[in-house]
């Protein structure tokens, strides 16, 4: 993901340097840098989101034949800091277990994983390790100095270059290795509720969790809107209807 942000920034300078250059007859160039600038962020949003799908499916592949991961061991163990471990771990050791969600979801292993809760904790704790050991590190050590992450919670800077800002910071590989394993611990736990939720109130969720691997959020949405249409073809049905779970237990409960 990281080599593939790097890549596009010198496109996206040679964009906006020739955008400013050939402005046809008639046109300001600053209104032609403005316009061209809008486009360059709206495609390195979408270059953003493809990098990380593609990365997403290549983990999968990898994680079918053990002995291609296994390959790419030795040169992950070289690192001292622990940081390049615990992102191989959490990057492909997970991707087995997102199968049995999405293709044996009702079958007792894949239930003795993921009903309880530790397995998940300890994805968490591979992500944890790295925030530890990039704290202590420099940036150039690869961990992005705190001024540069503060940018990004300022609104001004946002609303002008947000995005060149985390691209910048994603350039620092302490940065890139937390937030890629931020984002895969979130989407195993959200994956996981879907198929918890799905058990309960006994209806199809592989689409859901599957989509919920590849980009995230909108697996979410697919679950909601299957638990809509379950919901309309089984009125009866209590369990079927949307709910937060803790609101329809206590609900029930009080029946």
């Amino acid at each position: 993901l990281t080599r593939g942000i790097q890549a596009w920034r010198p496109t996206m300078a040679v964009e906006k340097a020739g955008a400013g250059a050939f402005a046809p007859p008639g046109r300001p160039k600053g209104e032609e840098s403005v316009s061209c600038g809008h486009a360059n962020s709206a495609a390195s949003e979408l270059s953003l989101l493809v990098a990380a799908t593609r990365a997403r499916v290549s983990a999968i592949g990898l994680a079918l034949p053990p002995s291609a991961a296994l390959a790419a061991v030795p040169s992950a163990f070289q690192d001292p800091s622990g940081i390049a471990e615990a992102f191989f771990f959490v990057t492909f050791v997970p991707q087995n277990f997102w199968l049995l969600l999405v293709f044996a979801p009702n079958w007792k292993i894949t239930r003795s994983v993921f009903e309880p809760l530790w397995p998940l904790c300890v994805v968490a704790l591979a992500h944890l390790l790295i925030v530890i050991a990039s704290a202590g590190q420099s940036p150039d050590a690869g961990t992005a100095p705190i001024e540069l992450f503060n940018n990004l919670f300022n609104p001004l800077i946002v609303s002008e270059r947000g995005i060149d800002v985390y691209q910048e910071l994603s350039s620092y590989k302490n940065f890139a290795a937390e937030e890629w394993t931020h984002e895969l611990t979130w989407d195993l736990f959200v994956g996981r509720w879907i198929w918890l939720e799905g058990r309960r109130r006994k209806i199809f969720t592989s689409h859901s969790v599957l989509l919920t691997n590849l980009i995230g959020p909108p697996g979410l949405l697919l679950h909601v809107l299957t638990v809509q249409i379950y919901a309309f073809f089984r009125s009866d049905d209590t369990e079927a209807r949307w709910a937060d779970p803790e609101a329809l237990r206590t609900e029930l409960e009080g029946k």
